[in-house]
């Protein structure tokens, strides 16, 4: 048992440098490096080359990996996390994949797999007694050496200066800054000990496993499992974390070694257990730069004319209907192609369509061929019903993976996604339900009805899947489910605001999906008719994400782009293992490229004007109306739900951490009036709206919407009960045009939490989200510009939208966050006549934070005033300018800042 302990330890200790490295970097960067581990692997050839190839010293080959290649690879991955420091996660995380392939491609043309090569060990050997059991002196070393770097990275971040630095650009870069210390400067220290502890930790691992590239990297993100454990902070966690790990794979071997059953890959799948059941059951993990601004690359305003469009895809199906025709013995590969669209199709709805990050697609394929060839040779379904059971077998998979997509958002359900892929891997590929006891792989068969048993036959059956596919694609995209995804996308809180249950969204999304995916597994499978373990090695899934990301067109050019890299292009260019590598190469270089654009790849310029002269001219467009028209007729606007609702909140009370940002507060807001909430800055006023919309659970106090407590209910569910709200920092979806974002406020309540009513509108639904959505355009002022991307829009117009997203929405009830902010003298007298309408029309009343005295003074009947969190005075407008104490904390000494 102790011969055992001591050896877990050993890769324990390893897991935790390079874990606490991971670690750092994340925190001080934000940015989590997927490639990690082939930093590690880097590391490992080059002290392989140095030592064993060319014959140095292993205290030089070990310093020039470390104190070289470390450093220098840290250089690299300082500069491209900088660049893509506010890029959106799906962005950040296409980053380090790019690298990880680049680099794995690149060793893998030097060094072909496949080959045994191995490393001595170059540390002593000699064991020392420990408890009276003989530990070999090397495993000594690497604990002590572990202790130590958990130790000294402990004291530096608490105690040194460079420490303080590095917490303090996590919490607020720009206040840093301002003291004359850089924010990259302290990152690029981040980015240094990090990657020098993944040299470390490849040349520590090197002499104990056989050197192959592959497996450096993935026994490298073991590291994840122990970053989880220390809830990616915590660094002695970490470090706990990684020694329980390697501890408990190696008493797991020893228990299990010779085991068939689940528990034989327990040992190997561990990390992954403990990383996907942290991220499914344990409390909700922070993410360094939650709060910060995420620059959205705007999308390409160029479409190309309809003409081209349809030309495009009559040529492209007139090619796939010629392809057995031309294609000779690549016939399977160009099966695999059209299988695979459906595929990238399928990943396309989580990535782009919805900005998820999905890491283990090749693991829906795995399961879909599984429950295929089961289905047909176990259950005796014909083939076409056991690709039905394949996609239905897979649905609830996906189901269980949009729970960390609900409890958390972007980098953890990667990370969960990635180690639901590795746990699949190693616990359940060699089990008799998948791939056959010991994984001995499957038939896959064919249909085998007349001319579709050959392999022409086969391959235009898959083709009217993938038809069907990019039908079924197209309809989620242009129906309403499709319009929530996009939104989500931009602004989850924004949609949340509307009504809609996001969560329903996700769990739909992601089933569908994986059923998707589980169906291109099993056709895929059968174009070859025989698959195993190794043809779904999770690996493939991080390329699977980097192609989806970086292929170019729309639906469904984007799918066969993506699918033509992955298969069609390998068979056509050469099956050699060199070959494979250099696009692994080309692959992982043109997502780094990718990653550190601004604005996502597209047509040349050039291409486009050609296009658009090919094309037959767009008949002429009668004039526009003016951008911004003055606010419509009163009698147009749309009526509120209802008769208005009251709102009263009794002794609320918020803390974040040690800070108390709202102190018992009460107030009441009455129907068919317009009540001011007012304060200096950071008063806790917007912390108010937040714990009265759901999104800030209070410490004590409560909630009454109505005359009901909504304490217990979630923001879009208070949405749902009419309680409607605008935001300080506007929540738009801007790759969707104005007539959409407003169309959405009634869309997300019609939506709500049933999945159902997410994908079927009712036409008698549609006609009045239609109404709603014109009569509220036309009362703001947004007629002239409503099919204008929102992304192009002022500041003014953005509050504009917002508001109107609102009032379409038909709440009774409304909580508006500063909407006059943006907006210039006369727009804001609109924008007051247009609440003032508002009132009016349908009895709701509003809850107003505004800055604007002048706007304040007009529209309240009532005012609350706010100073550090306490309420210090409630009363007129005028009440509110004659008070001392609201002159003292708000005002100032001037007598002449009076609200009048």
């Amino acid at each position: 048992m102790t011969t055992f302990v001591f050896a877990g330890l050993t890769t324990g200790s390893i897991f935790a440098i390079a874990a606490m490295g991971l670690v750092l970097t994340y925190k001080t960067s934000g940015v989590f490096n997927f490639a990690h581990g082939a930093l590690a692997s880097v590391s490992a050839f080059l002290f392989y080359f140095l030592h064993v190839q060319q014959g140095l010293p292993w205290p030089v080959a070990a310093a020039l990996c470390v104190l070289g290649a470390g450093p220098a690879l840290a250089l690299v991955l300082e500069w491209l996390a900088r660049h893509m420091q506010s890029r959106p996660l799906p962005v950040k995380v296409l980053g380090t994949i790019g690298l990880l392939l680049a680099i794995q491609g690149a060793i893998d043309l030097i060094y072909q797999p496949g080959i045994q090569r191995s490393v001595p060990q170059f540390l002593p050997v000699e064991p020392i007694s420990i408890l009276g059991t003989p530990v070999a002196g090397y495993r000594v070393i690497i604990v002590a050496l572990a202790l130590t770097a958990a130790v000294a990275l402990t004291l530096l971040l608490r105690f040194a200066r460079i420490g303080a630095e590095m917490r303090a650009v996590v919490e607020d870069p720009e206040l840093l800054d301002t003291f004359g210390t850089g924010p990259a400067r302290v990152r690029r220290v981040a980015w240094l000990l990090g990657s020098c502890g993944a040299a470390v930790s490849g040349v520590l691992l090197v002499p104990l496993l056989p050197l192959d590239s592959t497996t450096f990297t993935l026994l490298i993100v073991t590291t994840f499992g122990a970053a989880a454990f220390g809830a990616f902070t915590n660094l002695p966690l970490v470090y706990a974390g990684g020694l329980v790990i390697g501890v408990g794979q190696a008493l797991l071997q020893k228990e299990f070694l010779n085991a068939t059953s689940l528990a034989g890959g327990l040992a190997p799948a561990l990390p992954f257990l403990v990383l996907f059941l942290l991220l499914l059951l344990a409390p909700r993990l922070r993410t360094p730069g939650d709060g910060r601004l995420v620059a959205r690359a705007a999308a390409g305003s160029w479409t190309p004319p309809w003409t081209v469009r349809a030309g495009g895809l009559a040529a492209l199906f007139a090619v796939l209907l010629l392809a057995p025709f031309f294609a000779g013995a690549q016939i399977t590969a160009w099966t695999q192609l059209v299988a695979y669209t459906i595929l990238f199709l399928s990943l396309g709805l989580l990535v782009r369509l919805s900005g998820q990050v999905s890491l283990c697609h090749v693991s829906f394929m795995a399961i879909g061929a599984a429950a295929f060839a089961h289905g047909m040779s176990d259950l005796h379904l014909p083939w076409l019903p056991a690709l039905a059971f394949a996609g239905l077998v897979a649905a609830p998979v996906g189901a269980l993976l949009a729970v960390p997509a609900i409890r958390f958002s972007g980098l953890h359900l990667a990370l969960a996604t990635f180690g639901f892929g590795m746990l699949l891997q190693q616990m359940f590929y060699g089990q008799p339900y998948m791939f056959g006891p010991l994984g001995f792989g499957l038939t896959m068969p064919r249909p085998e009805v007349g001319p579709l048993a050959g392999d022409t036959g086969y391959f235009y059956v898959v083709l009217a899947f993938a038809v069907l596919a990019a039908l079924v694609v197209v309809v989620v995209e242009r129906g309403r489910l499709g319009r929530l995804l996009r939104a989500m996308n931009d602004s989850p809180a924004g949609l949340i605001a509307s009504g809609a249950s996001i969560n329903v969204t996700k769990v739909l999304v992601f089933c569908l999906s994986a059923s998707m995916a589980a169906v291109a597994g099993a056709l895929a499978g059968s174009a070859v008719g025989y698959v195993g373990p190794e043809s779904y090695q999770p690996i493939v899934s991080l390329q699977l994400f980097a192609l989806t990301m970086i292929a170019v067109g729309g639906l469904p050019w984007y799918a066969v782009v993506a699918a033509a890299g992955q298969v069609l292009i390998p068979a056509y260019v050469s099956g050699a293992a060199t070959v494979t590598s250099a696009l692994t190469l080309v692959f992982g270089l043109v997502a780094l490229h990718a990653a550190i654009q601004p604005a996502p790849p597209s047509l040349p310029a050039a291409v486009r004007r050609l296009l658009d002269r090919l094309a037959a001219p767009a008949p002429r467009r009668p004039p526009e109306p003016p951008e911004q028209e003055g606010p419509g007729d009163p009698a147009e606007a749309p009526a509120a739900g209802g008769r208005g609702l009251s709102l009263g909140v009794r002794g609320l009370t918020v803390r974040f951490g040690g800070l108390v940002a709202v102190d018992g507060v009460s107030l009441s807001v009455p129907p068919g009036r317009i009540t001011g909430l007012i304060g200096p800055n950071g008063a806790g006023k917007t912390t108010v709206f937040n714990a009265c919309s759901g999104y800030v659970r209070p410490a004590t106090g409560s909630v009454v919407l109505g005359g009901r407590r909504v304490d217990r209910l979630g923001t879009a569910a208070r949405a749902r009960r009419g309680l409607g709200r605008t935001f300080q920092r506007v929540e738009l979806f801007d790759t969707l045009s104005v007539r959409e974002n407003v169309a959405l406020g009634r869309e997300g309540r019609h939506a709500g939490r049933n999945p159902v009513t997410h994908m079927v509108v009712p036409r008698a639904q549609r006609a009045e989200i239609d109404r709603r959505t014109r009569a509220a355009l036309d009362l703001c002022g947004l007629t002239g510009i409503a099919d204008r991307r929102v992304a192009t829009l002022s500041t003014g117009q953005r509050r504009l939208v917002e508001l109107a997203r609102c009032v379409a929405g038909g709440f009774e009830l409304l909580l508006l966050d500063e909407p006059s902010s943006g907006l210039d003298r006369a727009e804001t007298e609109s924008f007051g006549d247009i609440l003032t309408t508002v009132v009016r029309q349908g009895g709701l009343g509003i809850l107003l934070i505004e800055h604007d005295f002048a706007l304040i003074n007009r529209l309240c009947d009532h005012v609350y005033v706010l100073d550090f969190g306490k309420l210090i005075f409630e009363g007129t407008a005028r009440e509110a300018g004659a008070s001392a104490a609201v002159r003292d904390a708000y005002l100032g000494q001037d007598p002449d800042q009076v609200l009048t």
